[in-house]
């Protein structure tokens, strides 16, 4: 190419305007606006990450935020994510961790395009296309009974939520055996400093540190960090506020449809004579696998598809308390005001899993309670069939939450309690003592609450103008509740805090708060068989 000759003349309008004060031309104060910050490409202190930009939304997906936890680090603490020294093109979706195999009926059957793998300790990140800084940020737990589930659904993308000016991170984390795992060897050897078993937890807790030291570059606020999350990613949220190892990493929490209500299983160093102990889960887990003798370093060598066949999924995965993460059951540290000092939201949907017979209803209960309880509660839904109908959903999700709504506000913290009611698609209204149950089922909220009704969650794929304007209205309550702490704004009805008995309920006919008439059953319930 050749080189261009500028005349003497052009030469001297340059240095003029290089230097205004030498030519008599001082720039006039206020005029010369900084331009806008690009989030195209930011510095992460793993290296550099180019998103993509789209309909005035930033995306970065699959950013990994742990070491992959394979070979020796197959249940181990996450450890630190490798350094790179090339650009990651974040355009593309990570893998899921390794899932429960699918089931009929089981809500989390999505068709996914990502691939299973051990190496999924990835996360999404969404934020406006502006140059705005010092966000707000929202971190996602999803769901699936800590068998299931992953940052990537459909349903829960957070680009709705982020074009109200929020940064939303959504994260994996391990599941099912791999995620939740205890052995005698395991526990012996101790490589993590007393934090055993709750993998899949510690994993949650790594994704919050990796915000912590990254946000920022995103244009989010390191110290307005929300986390929100529902079904497992509800109980996630509940164990994270408890948890003395997640302390300073958030500052306000959103549980949906969250529960872990019973006593959790210890590790062997916190048991008393005769207790079992979590690390006989995986002497059982050897066992189905035909190695009764095996050690750690033979179970960690078993491909992953065995370790899946080998898992019991007719066993529901609990947290354990390990003295380290989780010092104790959840429920008295709520109960004693020892959980974090955070404002929460807490709610659930007003049928969560009432869609299943009354028989097989009442037969989980007896799981957990007397017929002597049932009895006693019989009274509160006005007939047994009533009751078989609700009263699980009542112990599971609603009792449970009005508890920790309880005890978190008198610890001197904000709580704002709602109930989902937007029903289901061809879900007809029915009555319980005289109170409208409106047929909104287990995460029947995650549609509105973030503006993608894909139809996995008995939502309509074209919803009708109600349904849109509730679900902009539960999308402004949470981002501003990510601001602020406090969900209300201008044009929306006032949600005040619980203050024990105050409820905000989004259904078809109104979007308002009102005392909960369900109170006396939820508290009468939690007397008896004790939260």
């Amino acid at each position: 190419m050749p080189r261009t000759t500028l005349s003497r003349t052009a030469l001297a309008a340059l240095a003029c305007s290089a230097l205004l004060a030498g030519c008599g031309q001082q720039p006039e104060s206020g005029n010369i606006e900084p331009a806008p910050r690009s989030f195209a490409q930011v510095s992460t202190v793993q290296g550099e990450v180019q998103g993509t930009a789209e309909d005035g939304l930033m995306e970065y997906k699959g950013i990994p935020y742990a070491a992959p936890p394979t070979g020796d680090l197959r249940w181990r603490a996450p450890q630190p994510a490798p350094v790179r020294d090339t650009v990651l093109v974040a355009d593309d979706y990570g893998n899921r961790c390794i899932q429960r195999p699918a089931t009929e009926g089981f809500a989390m059957n999505d068709a996914f395009t990502q691939p299973q793998s051990e190496d999924c300790l990835n996360l999404n990140v969404y934020r406006p296309d502006t140059g705005d800084a010092q966000l707000p940020v929202m971190v996602w737990i999803p769901g699936g009974g800590l068998v299931a589930g992953s940052g990537s659904r459909p349903v829960n993308h957070g680009g709705n939520l982020a074009r109200l000016g929020v940064v939303v991170v959504a994260i994996n984390y391990r599941l099912g055996s791999f995620g939740f795992f205890a052995h005698p060897e395991l526990s012996a050897q101790d490589p993590d400093g007393g934090r055993l078993f709750n993998y899949g937890l510690m994993d949650q807790i790594a994704a919050l540190e990796w915000v912590r030291d990254n946000i920022g570059a995103f244009g989010g606020d390191p110290e307005n960090v929300t986390l929100f999350g529902e079904s497992a990613g509800g109980y996630s949220v509940f164990a994270l506020v408890a948890s003395p190892a997640a302390r300073g990493l958030f500052a306000k929490g959103i549980s949906q449809s969250g529960y872990g209500r019973r006593g959790q299983p210890r590790v062997a160093s916190l048991t008393g004579e005769g207790e079992s102990s979590i690390e006989e889960m995986g002497v059982e887990l050897a066992e189905r696998l035909g190695m009764a003798e095996a050690g750690l370093d033979e179970l960690r060598a078993q491909p992953a598809e065995k370790i899946v066949e080998a898992t019991d999924f007719g066993t529901f995965i609990s947290l354990a308390t390990d003295g380290v993460v989780l010092a104790d059951d959840l429920w008295p540290v709520y109960d004693r005001g020892d959980a974090a000092r955070v404002p929460l939201m807490i709610g659930a949907t007003d049928s969560e899993f009432t869609m299943g017979p009354p028989e097989a209803q009442r037969a989980q209960l007896l799981r957990f309670m007397s017929e002597d309880v049932l009895d006693e509660m019989t009274p509160f839904y006005g007939n047994e069939t009533q009751r078989d109908t609700y009263m699980y959903s009542d112990y599971v999700f609603h009792a449970q939450n009005r508890g920790v709504a309880v005890a978190h506000e008198k610890a001197g913290n904000a709580v704002y309690a709602y109930r989902f009611a937007m029903p289901g698609v061809d879900v007809e209204r029915r009555e319980l003592n005289g109170e409208t149950i409106y047929g909104a089922y287990h995460a029947g909220d995650l549609p509105y609450m973030f503006g993608n009704f894909t139809g996995d969650h008995y939502d309509p794929t074209e919803p009708d103008e109600t349904q849109r304007a509730v679900s902009q209205r539960m999308m402004r309550y949470w981002t501003n509740f990510a601001r602020s702490g406090d969900p209300n704004g201008e044009g929306l009805p006032q949600w005040p805090v619980a203050e024990y008995e105050n409820t905000m309920y989004f259904t078809p006919d109104a979007v308002q708060s009102r005392t909960d008439p369900w109170i006396a059953r939820l508290d009468a319930l939690n007397e008896l068989v004790g939260l």
